[in-house]
């Protein structure tokens, strides 16, 4: 499931959950004609605002008892959603203090709806809910030869790097061969029934491009008997054209790119740990800059084509292994086997160069490629070895000049662990000027995409409630 299909259906969960909460409270979040504003970009828009909470029969008693210093400070807070003035009486339950803080969110600063229903949906199910990385050699140890592992994906998101980078770690023997030609459909057919016989496992790409061959492979495999090693691994992009009968007896694992610095890079470390442990010490570090670099190039990606990239350009975990290897290669050309070697003995020159041009394979555009080629080197550094190193650089608020926005300083400590503590300790959603952009360049991508969530919540509701009346309407 997609992360932003997360946030969805955790508000619909709480809609439906057994908590105390009063749900009618939900029912104005979601309500048309309580308009969402932002008031930060918009001062002139508070007044309006204001009387249209004034008409809410859960905030109109307790407005007025709000002092102007905290209304100020919540209009012009980059994380408004931690300091939402409390329009409650003192003793109101702690989950319709959030609900009406939702309320409060959507009405003045719709910039940060987002993030406070990610907060609002954790408090209520726990951070397991949004906070989820399925693993793929689990996976597959916990399926059964006959259920297909289907990896399904957003047009231009390839997921066999995935299956790919599995099989390098684990040494399985994969057959690997993708769709798209007759040839292609007959030699799938033969392919599948060999490797069931013998174990191995299959890789079938871009399934989605053959939706008749799709329809009887279910009852292929299970006519098969597949021997108990026996994997077969599916990717496509989400299509009504799938089979749903195949969806439903397969496994299914929807693929995208981590939301947010943190978890991009939690991803990366996993998939790098075994290696990170391999001498000499020095590499571990590079690899965190690498799974730093490799997060910011795809989180500009939110942002295109505006001001991130020009264009929707497919980088993946394929340009991290590719990255990291050229990493081994090198820092293994200058260690010769010892356990550390000098930071400025390590080639940089040569290894920006190899990373910038394995990421701007994917690129053609020149300013694209020559900002790829800007973010890789103020990050894959010597200068990073140093104490108190400032990976993102401490920059004056364009909108408030007297103000600074913090920075971020790389961990002291050289260990594996502490790094992956580190990242822990990232803020679960980055300020735009990590990924070397505008402070304020989020603004307009959060309101677009709280409009996109509150609405989709709408919709099901109704459809839902629609359901249910038409259901009831046939007993009766």
């Amino acid at each position: 499931m997609l992360q932003k299909d997360r946030i969805t259906l955790a508000l619909l969960l709480a809609q439906a959950a057994p908590y105390q909460m009063d749900k009618s409270l939900m029912d104005v979040i979601l309500d048309a004609d309580v308009k969402g504003l932002d008031v930060s970009t918009e001062p002139h828009l508070v007044s309006e605002a204001m009387a249209r909470a004034s008409t809410l029969r859960a905030l109109k008693n307790d407005l007025p008892n709000v002092s102007s210093p905290s209304w100020n400070a919540f209009f012009l807070s980059k994380t408004a959603e931690d300091i939402v003035p409390q329009a409650c009486p003192a003793d109101t339950a702690r989950f319709d203090k959030q609900l009406r803080s939702l309320i409060m969110v959507k009405l003045f600063r719709s910039d940060r709806f987002v993030p406070a229903a990610e907060r609002f949906v954790t408090e209520v199910f726990g951070k397991e809910l949004l906070d989820t990385s399925d693993d793929l050699g689990e996976i597959v140890k916990q399926v059964a030869a006959a259920t297909p592992v289907a990896l399904s994906s957003s047009p231009g998101f390839d997921a066999s790097y995935k299956v790919e980078s599995l099989v390098g770690r684990t040494h399985a023997n994969c057959i690997s061969m993708a769709m798209g030609s007759n040839e292609g459909l007959a030699s799938a057919d033969k392919t599948i029934n060999h490797a069931a016989a013998t174990g191995s496992w299959m890789l079938v790409k871009n399934v989605h491009l053959a939706p008749v061959w799709l329809q009887s492979l279910e009852k292929r495999i299970d006519a098969l008997k597949p021997h108990p090693n026996f994997r077969l691994f599916l990717t496509m992009e989400t299509s009504p054209k799938i089979p749903v009968n195949l969806l439903r007896a397969s496994r299914v694992l929807m693929c995208e790119q981590p939301a947010g610095i943190r978890a991009n890079m939690k991803e990366s470390l996993s998939s790098l740990s075994m290696r990170a442990t391999k001498q000499p010490a020095e590499r571990a570090r590079v690899y965190l800059l690498l799974a730093f670099l490799h997060a910011v190039i795809q989180e500009r990606l939110r942002y295109a084509p505006n001001i991130g990239w020009k264009g929707f350009w497919e980088f993946n975990d394929s340009d991290l292994e590719c990255s990291a290897f050229v990493i081994d290669t090198w820092i293994e050309f200058v260690a010769h086997g010892r356990t550390n070697v000098a930071p400025q003995k390590i080639p940089w020159e040569m290894i920006r160069f190899l990373v910038a041009e394995t990421y701007g394979g994917k690129i053609d555009d020149e300013g694209d490629f020559r900002q790829l080629k800007r973010l890789v080197e103020e990050v894959l550094t010597s200068a990073a070895f140093e104490e108190n190193y400032r990976i993102v650089k401490e920059v004056t608020n364009a909108s408030s000049p007297d103000e600074s926005l913090h920075g971020l300083t790389l961990p002291s400590e050289t260990g594996w662990k502490e790094f992956v503590e580190w990242v822990d300790r990232l803020p679960e959603r980055e300020p735009p000027t990590y990924l070397g952009l505008p402070a304020n360049a989020e603004k307009l991508l959060l309101v677009g995409q709280a409009e996109e969530l509150v609405g989709s919540v709408r919709l099901i509701s109704n459809t839902l409630d629609e359901g249910e009346q038409f259901t009831f309407g046939d007993v009766e």
